[in-house]
């Protein structure tokens, strides 16, 4: 099945190597939806594209689209958003422009919270590997609904996943049963796996910690603002110069 991609690109370093994580992410010819906002330079994007092809086998059968705009990043997203009907967008994670984004980086931050669809930050240097283990911390305060899930119908490398659920607000265990079926029912990965944990044992450092050990993917939702901001705004912890992040996939529903 095709899908749409959008990669946002400054021609930076981090920029070409999210772009280039993010053509593994569909094994069937899709469509790859290339934005630079504030510059209309042909020669830069056929730069950025001829690199991003090169040495990728992958890349022949995908279709690569420039596209440029004039406004500003959030407006220019949200437009390319609504006319190519975009699926998911990939972002580079530098981290570098701000203390308290530190491993995010303020674009990215911004997209995450203001355009309404699943964004994927790929940290510098981070290498494609296949999603094999997933994390996801979830509030049962702000449960899913409609198409929160729907990326991942595109994305069949999540039927050989075992999908880490750690639960938060799971102490209504009338419903507990409920909000576990219906993940089941919106998910096709190789395995679930429920797990009720204490907010303080998961937020900040110790979280990362964890997830840089054993997860491929983490999975957040931007409604579960107590969980997603808590996370997004604290940087891993494991050296002063290391603030990466496995990948993390932001769901909007």
């Amino acid at each position: 099945m095709a899908i749409n991609i959008l990669i946002l690109t400054d021609y930076s370093g981090h920029s070409l190597n999210a772009a280039r994580y993010a053509l593994n992410l569909s094994k069937s010819a899709s469509n790859f939806y290339i934005l630079n906002s504030g510059s209309t330079e042909t020669k830069l994007m056929d730069r950025f594209i001829h690199k991003l092809s090169q040495g990728n086998n992958r890349a022949a059968k995908h279709k690569f689209c420039p596209n440029f705009s004039n406004d500003n990043l959030i407006d220019a997203t949200r437009k390319i958003v609504a006319e190519k009907n975009i699926d998911l967008i990939v972002m580079g994670a530098s981290g570098k422009s701000s203390s308290r984004i530190k491993g995010l980086g303020n674009n990215t931050y911004n997209v995450i919270r203001k355009v309404k669809c699943p964004v994927l930050t790929v940290a510098e240097n981070q290498e494609f590997k296949p999603w094999e283990n997933l994390l996801f911390p979830i509030d049962y305060g702000v449960m899913l609904h409609g198409e929160t899930l729907g990326v991942f119908k595109k994305l069949p490398l999540l039927k050989l996943s075992v999908f880490n659920v750690w639960e938060i607000n799971a102490a209504d265990k009338q419903k507990l049963n409920s909000y576990r079926n219906e993940i089941n029912s919106k998910l096709s990965p190789q395995a679930v796996n429920f797990s009720e944990i204490e907010v303080a044992d998961q937020l900040g450092g110790q979280f990362w910690k964890k997830a840089k050990t054993n997860a491929n993917l983490v999975v957040l939702m931007a409604r579960n603002l107590k969980v997603s901001e808590e996370l997004l705004l604290h940087p891993p912890v494991s050296g002063k110069d290391d603030n990466s992040r496995p990948p993390v996939l932001i769901l909007h529903g």
